[in-house]
Order: C-alpha cells, then sequence, then structure tokens
C-alpha cells in the first residue's frame, strides 16, 4: 500500500477552548474600551481623541465579541477538509482545491499571525476572490501574489505547523500521480513528421 492511500481524509473543526479565550478577550477589550469612553473611570483628564478611539474600539471589539460567541454557538461543524484529493476550507468557499492545482504550499507570517498559503493556478484563485472575508484578506493576497490562498488556523483544533506539514504531506502524496500521468501522456503523443 502506497503512503498516499494510507492518508485518512481530515475534518477539522474550531476548538471550544480557543474560541472561548478570543470571547473572553474580546469581551474584556470591549468592556475596557466602554468605560473608558463612558468615562466610568471617573478621570477627568482625557482627551476628545482617546474618548473617541474608546468608542470605536467599543464598537470594534464589541463586533469581534458577537463573532466569537456565535462561533461558539455554531462550532459543530468541521471548517476545513483535506483529503487525498484536496483541501476545502469552508469559510472561504465551498470548492475544493485539488492538489493538482497547487504550485507550492508554505508558511507565512504576518503581526505575529501565522497562515498556512496555497500557491493555486490563477484561474482557481479567482474563485476565492469573491467572498467578504477574501476580500478582506485581499491586502495579504497583494504581498503574497494574486494566485494564491490563505488558510487561517486561529481557532481550529489543529495548529498552524500542524495543518502545514498536513497540508504539505497530502499535497506531496497528490503530486507524483499527477506528474506521472502527464509524463505518460506525452509520450504516447507521437511527434509531428516534418
Amino acid at each position: 500500500m502506497s503512503e498516499s492511500q494510507s492518508l485518512p481524509n481530515l475534518a477539522i473543526g474550531y476548538s471550544r477552548a480557543r474560541l472561548l479565550m478570543f470571547f473572553g478577550g474580546s469581551l474584556l477589550l470591549t468592556s475596557f474600551c466602554t468605560a473608558l469612553a463612558f468615562s466610568w473611570q471617573g478621570g477627568n483628564n482625557i482627551t476628545r481623541f482617546v474618548v473617541d478611539a474608546c468608542y470605536v474600539g467599543a464598537v470594534f471589539f464589541g463586533l469581534a465579541t458577537f463573532r466569537m460567541l456565535w462561533r461558539l454557538i455554531t462550532a459543530r461543524r468541521p471548517q476545513v477538509f483535506i483529503s487525498r484529493v484536496g483541501i476545502r476550507d469552508t469559510r472561504l468557499a465551498d470548492e475544493t482545491i485539488a492538489w493538482s492545482a497547487v504550485r507550492k504550499v508554505f508558511p507565512w507570517e504576518q503581526r505575529g499571525q501565522k497562515f498556512v498559503v496555497l500557491k493555486v493556478d490563477p484561474l482557481i484563485a479567482q474563485r476565492f476572490s469573491g467572498g467578504f472575508a477574501t476580500q478582506a484578506l485581499a491586502l495579504l493576497n497583494k504581498a503574497l501574489g494574486t494566485d494564491s490562498v490563505i488558510i487561517n488556523a486561529g481557532g481550529l483544533t489543529m495548529d498552524v505547523e500542524t495543518l502545514l506539514e498536513s497540508c504539505k504531506q497530502y499535497w506531496g502524496a497528490g503530486r507524483p500521480a499527477q506528474a506521472e500521468q502527464a509524463v505518460s501522456e506525452a509520450e504516447a503523443q507521437p511527434e509531428p513528421v516534418g
């Protein structure tokens, strides 16, 4: 039995412990910004700029708190699926990216947060640029090139290093069969006679 046949299908969901940690942090920051914005601490030496920044922070972290709460409620389903055929991140799209379309798998770090980046064919990358979440990540894609898909492991049960190694392993197992088929098809075609 070859290595590619022994690889099981992986279904990766959200980690409730990590989501609770994110929820607690965003709730704490929302409370802190709200307290400063409404001057609950009783100080009079706060500038208008700080108060306005606290209003913005309270709204931003409040939305993050509700998002984490929503993820906690709906975290029962897996979000990322890895198989011998390809990878599917339902947070980006419901389509599977075939390993044959992936050119390179590599890690990337931005401001202390790590990601797994799949460098794919440009036509495949265009399919993943229409959603709101992927448009928000468009700035990250510009730094990496337009033909890449970013998989974020934040909040998942699998950390970035394990996700990266799993992707490389499945990608490596899926690629040799494709390369051997391409070579055999190229040899099977007769050369034109001139």
